[in-house]
């Protein structure tokens, strides 16, 4: 998997295969209903486990479920190969923690 970091960017987000808005903003990314699913998307989140409390999203959850993975970034990271882009985000707001965007491109 590929990966591009991306520093101080509070922007929408697009897919980069489709054209379709994934995110609105990093910003709004803590507010519920902020992600858009494309066909592309594989994951949406903060790289750990999932909270109830936030949004993240991942096309892989039940199978991270089985293998027991509590660091879905790193597993996906040892397991999605270069047909696979990761967006390393972090936001202008510095109270916002980093956030990871993963699309397919195969």
């Amino acid at each position: 998997m590929k990966e591009i970091e991306i520093e101080k960017y509070d922007e929408k987000i697009h897919c980069i295969s489709c054209g379709n808005k994934t995110v609105s903003s990093i910003s709004n990314f803590i507010n519920k209903g902020s992600i858009s699913i494309c066909p592309h998307l594989i994951y949406v989140g903060k790289g750990g486990g999932f909270d109830e409390d936030r949004p993240e999203y991942c096309k892989f959850y039940d199978e991270l479920m089985q293998v027991g993975s509590e660091n879905y970034l790193q597993t996906l990271r040892e397991e999605l190969n270069s047909e696979h882009i990761c967006l390393n985000i972090t936001s202008s707001d510095s109270h916002l923690p980093r956030y990871f965007i993963i699309y397919s491109f195969g």
